[in-house]
């Protein structure tokens, strides 16, 4: 049953892991290879699966760890009130003294403070999917003060100083024009990457109604060149290596994270506690190797301190959800993706659902409250009534604090309760031991977010699309939704490889030919790899594809031409001469030109090569690398298995020397 397995490992990728998603490290900050673990990497499941399908991604508000180093205050900000202004959304915007942008109240009780690259495509994300949350919210109501920093990589990103400088000439002409400008980058990227950008600029300007001879003397002057190189001077004195990179009061947060993230690290700072903070990369003398995965085991959940069940207690498939009514994604589960279930699962007598509680009280405080209005009407048999009231109404009691109850009064009133009872019920808390049982078992099972799911005692993290639980549960009816979280093992039969294939360790590589930490492994790493061990005998060395086709469109034709070359029992030569020559060939719409050319400098048949490039011969089994390593659990490239065991990122030579000794002498 590969298919059914892959499939669903597809559709959970991005909700099984929190992706810590960045841009690599500018060039020219010195650095430690082995922290610069890739930050490619960090974006494979996401742009791999699902990340072009917004209703295909597992979105959940996450619960947030406590930490005790002090707390960092406000941070002191010379804001220049004089030139500010308001926004097309009605945010107010302006330049700090030192001329940096920022947008939101400059009195506001967080500061977040971001470093970033206008190339960057998880930057981008960020602008587009987090920032824009942030504006509508805590950046809206008075509660944080974005400013934004450059940070340009050029090592990766050529055109991103140029586009830095793009902006601040905009902000010449108001602060509005700058954040105008800001969106307009971001969200155009692909058009001005890899390629001289100034034309796409100017074309932006004029779409903006800038004062283009004013803009274009500007940008051509590189008028800004200073700003930003001080901009990046100052971001590498604070140990800022890769985009986008944030400061929130003084605390450090790295990558592009979901807005769930920032709104547990702001929700932290307003309540004078520090933000959780991702694990410090190992040390050389450490090894990052990871056991390999193994599907996880059903989980046993009580049933008798359930909130509320739908269905026959008796169907063949029980679904478990632990919910937060004052989660947005819950909210959108109910309204969206629920009924189907209720519909098509509940009612016909397949599943048995369960509901049961986990307020995340540090971000929703309101929500345990909420969960007992459920409870305490369910005593009069209106659990389920309240229920969808609750959530219907999340805007109206959500952020009320004490005064939420009128709400659940009011909303018991319409819903004909006994409202005398009902207060009483409310009043005495009468369902917090039970709410509290459920919230510690959630975290004994390790669901620290909202919503989370089991079927059949597997764990679905994440406000899912009906799709996932149509074909989940169709998987358990037949017994094989286990099977489905089995990562299973790489198919190594048509892989390319060098080495002995009966060497005593086998490293897998699934890696990306536009991917700058590939590149940087390939003539870091590799070739001491292969002299000291592949050569040796020691290890059999084998390359799988992983493109990151969001981020790198030409990455599926160059493996489809190593894999050409490959036909002529060239294969390791072209992909090395493919990472060689990356810059030439990236971001290029007449790259297959190049191949084509590299394959003659190869001493390849060129019209036998250009065929096959062509015809995308190769594309499926490129594709099927794709999604073989999405269901071992690959996030990004380079990613490696040693004799099975994972290793993620661009890890330095002593890291891969230091595993195969182990293995050699194990």
């Amino acid at each position: 049953m590969y298919r059914p397995k892959t499939s669903l490992t597809l559709m959970l990728a991005s909700a099984f892991l929190l992706i810590l998603a960045a841009c690599g490290t500018a060039g020219p900050v010195d650095y430690d290879d082995s922290k610069a673990v890739s930050n490619d990497a960090s974006e494979a499941t996401v742009d791999s699966s699902l990340a072009d399908e917004p209703e295909g991604k597992a979105e959940q508000d996450m619960a947030i760890s406590d930490s005790s180093p002090t707390v960092q205050p406000r941070p002191e900000s010379d804001i220049d009130l004089q030139e500010s202004e308001t926004d097309a959304n009605n945010l107010q915007v302006g330049f700090t003294e030192d001329g940096h942008a920022y947008r939101g109240d400059p009195n506001a009780p967080v500061v977040i403070e971001e470093f970033s690259d206008f190339q960057c495509p998880f930057c981008g994300r960020f602008s587009e999917q987090t920032l824009s949350s942030l504006d509508e919210n805590q950046i809206a109501l008075g509660e944080v003060l974005l400013i934004y920093y450059d940070f340009p990589l050029e090592s990766i990103h050529p055109q991103a100083f140029a586009a830095a400088n793009a902006a601040r000439c905009a902000g010449d002409q108001g602060p509005a024009a700058y954040w105008n400008m800001h969106d307009k980058l971001f969200s155009g990227m692909q058009d001005w990457s890899g390629q001289d950008p100034l034309a796409v600029f100017g074309q932006y300007a004029e779409e903006l109604d800038l004062d283009l001879g004013e803009f274009t003397s500007c940008v051509e002057s590189n008028k800004f060149k200073e700003q930003i190189e001080a901009d990046i001077a100052l971001a590498t004195s604070r140990g800022v290596r890769s985009t986008p990179s944030f400061f929130l009061n003084g605390q450090s947060l790295v990558g592009a994270q979901p807005v769930e993230v920032f709104n547990e690290a702001i929700a932290a700072i307003q309540d004078g506690e520090s933000i959780a903070t991702a694990p410090e990369e190992p040390p050389v003398d450490e090894s990052p190797l990871q056991a390999p995965r193994v599907a996880p085991t059903p989980a046993a959940i009580r049933s008798d301190d359930a909130a509320g069940s739908l269905g026959d207690p008796d169907a063949p498939v029980t679904i478990v959800e632990y919910t937060d009514y004052q989660c947005p994604f819950c909210q959108r589960h109910v309204q969206e993706t629920m009924p189907g279930i209720l519909s098509d699962m509940i009612d016909t007598g397949r599943v048995h659902y369960v509901l049961k509680d986990l307020p995340l009280d540090r971000l929703h405080p309101e929500a345990r409250a909420a969960a007992q209005a459920a409870r305490c009407a369910g005593e009069q048999d209106g659990y389920w009534e309240m229920h969808d009231a609750l959530f219907e109404a999340q805007p109206s009691w959500a952020g009320q604090g004490e005064a939420a109850a009128d709400t659940f009064i009011s909303l018991a009133n319409e819903l004909d309760l006994d409202e005398a009872a009902f207060r009483a019920c409310l009043e005495e808390e009468r369902y917090a031991e039970v709410i509290q049982a459920n919230v510690d078992e959630a975290s004994a099972l390790g669901a620290n977010a909202t919503p989370y799911f089991f079927i059949d005692g597997l764990p679905i993290p994440g406000a899912q699309p009906y799709e996932l639980f149509l074909y989940a549960v169709g998987l358990a009816e037949e017994g094989l939704l286990a099977e489905a979280f089995d990562p299973g093992e790489p198919d190594i039969s048509k892989a390319y490889g060098i080495g002995d294939p009966n060497a005593p360790v086998v490293i897998i590589e699934y890696t990306d030919f536009q991917c700058p930490f590939c590149s940087r492994h390939y003539e870091q790493t590799f070739g001491q790899i292969k002299e000291n061990f592949v050569d040796s005998g020691d290890v059999y060395y084998i390359f799988k594809d992983f493109p990151l086709t969001n981020i790198h469109p030409q990455a599926v034709m160059a493996a489809e031409a190593a894999r050409c070359a490959g036909d002529q029992e060239n294969y390791v030569a072209m992909h090395g001469k493919l990472f060689e020559t990356q810059a030439e060939w990236q971001g290029r719409s007449d790259a297959v030109d190049l191949f084509i050319g590299y394959a003659g400098e190869l001493g390849l048949d060129a019209e036998s090569f250009a065929s096959c490039v062509e015809s995308g011969e190769h594309e499926a089994a490129v594709m099927q690398d794709l999604e073989e390593g999405s269901q071992l659990g690959v996030t990004g490239t380079p990613a490696f298995f040693i004799n099975g065991h994972s290793m993620s990122g661009a890890q330095p030579y002593p890291i891969f020397e230091q595993a195969i000794k182990q293995f050699l002498s194990g």
